[in-house]
């Protein structure tokens, strides 16, 4: 593809006008990981209904189109802990996706419920390493698709990651999971040799570089493949951006030293991939786009509105009503934020339980959003612990603990009250680790708080399935942050946390 026609592309999503019908071309337009964001974060950046514009300004100017979502939809707002997945799922259907992958998150209510929704869904839904027979899923999904573009045949393969250790047990019981880089290789040549397919796709939720979790990510399954000629992936939140100096390599060397393109636009539907691969050569050019208000002007979906408006005046209830103060803003990941809902989940549950633990272990992850300077909402607590989860404490030694610490480092740290402090090396091992100042011990027994799907080995913590449990809560844990912060407030106090990092990478 010429410089001059990418940009005549890219110009179509900021002017209104007519466009010459472009032949021996595919465009994809790609989504991934927008987990429940219909509108846009608080950022300012994001929402469906701008990507639509994005994606029918390209349907104006270009013969052949495809729209791929590569997994989590849903799990992240109130659309979800509110409405289940009705919104999200919904929204696939009228933005005319073509295509739709499984992520994780799409598990988190059941199969029973993913089933509902899912025998909806107008997108051809994709699995190539799962079997569903048996469960409620059964017959939804398809391992391929052939799609024909100008006398050209491009086969699309769905690559789902292994739901053991990731996705609770209950949630995926009957589903036999295959192998991922052995399916992704077979199911790429049997598309080339036997049904022949000039230009295979994979569609992934696995994540880019898994390295640190111990698990294949896309560029495993490339370099230990020869027929897949395009990656789309998600899962990892990951921005591959070419056109940004410091960002991952969007081109993997595969098993033969073919240079594929492995693309994923990030995640809160903040970016949307263009891949424009070229028909008669099979080379492709990717781009990523900036999903921001310059689209506005031209949202005009009336019946999409109309849909979305009962929806919207509840969340926007939620959002509106004030339940604390925060005294600074803190971001997700490591720092203030994790540090405030470690301490926080440790004085919540020795309250609860009377039993004095050690320190709480909690996951990074299923923070799901940022906590604003100043005012804070019930909405916004709710968004932030969209999760079933319940908060317990959990015996174990020293030894399986420090075991627990190595995978969280494999992670780059997670989220741990202020007991806890912890140094690691580049290969994951534990420098330093003491509790209330002193060494942990191996042999040593030690409480700590942490919620019931770290307990059952999610986020591969499989040590901590090993632990004793000495109490568990059975209401959700949204319900006891939000009358934790409710006591703050009745005291005239705010939200706060230091910003101290309790896991550091450190020399070897």
């Amino acid at each position: 593809m010429t410089a001059k026609r990418l940009f005549s592309i890219l110009g179509l999503l900021l002017i209104i006008g007519t466009a010459t019908i472009n032949a021996e071309h595919l465009v994809i337009l790609t989504s991934n990981d927008t987990h429940s964001h219909i509108d846009p974060d608080f950022d300012g950046k994001g929402g469906l209904l701008r990507q639509k514009v994005m994606f029918d300004s390209v349907l104006c100017a270009e013969k052949n189109v495809m729209r791929i979502h590569a997994g989590d939809a849903v799990q992240g707002t109130l659309y979800f802990s509110e409405f289940h997945g009705e919104v999200e799922y919904e929204m696939l259907n009228r933005m005319n996706f073509d295509i739709a992958i499984l992520g994780n998150h799409e598990f988190d209510n059941g199969m029973q419920q993913l089933a509902k929704h899912y025998k909806k869904m107008r997108p051809v839904c994709l699995s190539s390493n799962y079997d569903f027979t048996g469960t409620e899923l059964e017959g939804i999904f398809q391992p391929y698709i052939i799609r024909e573009f100008d006398g050209k045949k491009i086969g699309f393969i769905g690559i789902n990651l292994d739901p053991s250790g990731i996705i609770a047990e209950t949630n995926y019981k009957g589903i036999r999971f295959h192998d991922i880089t052995a399916t992704a290789d077979s199911t790429a040549r049997l598309l080339k040799q036997e049904k022949g397919v000039d230009f295979v796709v994979m569609v992934s939720h696995i994540g880019y570089d898994m390295t640190g979790w111990g698990v294949p990510g896309d560029i495993d399954v490339v370099k230990h493949s020869t027929d897949i000629d395009l990656v789309i992936g998600g899962h990892s939140h990951t921005v591959i951006n070419p056109d940004k100096k410091g960002s991952q390599a969007w081109l993997i060397a595969n098993k033969n030293g073919r240079m594929i393109p492995v693309t994923q636009t990030g995640n809160l539907g903040k970016y949307v991939g263009l891949i424009d691969i070229d028909l008669e050569t099979f080379t492709a050019e990717y781009r990523l786009l900036p999903v921001d208000k310059r689209y506005d002007s031209r949202i005009n979906y009336p019946e999409i509105e109309a849909f979305l408006a009962p929806y919207r005046q509840k969340v926007d209830s939620l959002m509106n009503k004030e339940v604390a103060i925060s005294a600074k803003f803190m971001d997700k990941g490591l720092g203030a934020l994790s540090n405030w809902v470690s301490d926080a989940a440790r004085d919540i549950t020795v309250k609860l339980s009377g039993i004095t633990a050690d320190c709480s272990i909690m996951n990074k992850g299923g923070i799901r959003c940022a906590m604003p300077e100043g005012s804070v909402s019930e909405g916004l607590i709710n968004s932030m612990f969209p999760f079933d989860n319940r908060l317990q404490i959990i015996e174990l030694t020293g030894e399986q603990l420090l075991r627990s610490l190595e995978i969280m480092a494999a992670r780059g740290g997670d989220a741990t009250s202020s007991e806890l402090i912890v140094t690691y090396t580049s290969n994951n091992k534990i420098k330093s680790a003491k509790i209330n100042g002193k060494d942990i011990k191996p042999k040593k027994k030690y409480k700590i708080v942490t919620l019931d799907y770290l307990a059952n080995g999610g986020d591969y913590m499989s040590p901590f399935k090993e632990a004793k449990r000495l109490f568990s809560d059975d209401v959700k844990v949204s319900v006891r942050y939000m009358s934790f912060i409710k006591e703050l407030t009745a005291q005239g106090r705010k939200i706060d946390a230091s910003d101290e990092l309790r896991m550091t990478l450190t020399k070897e």
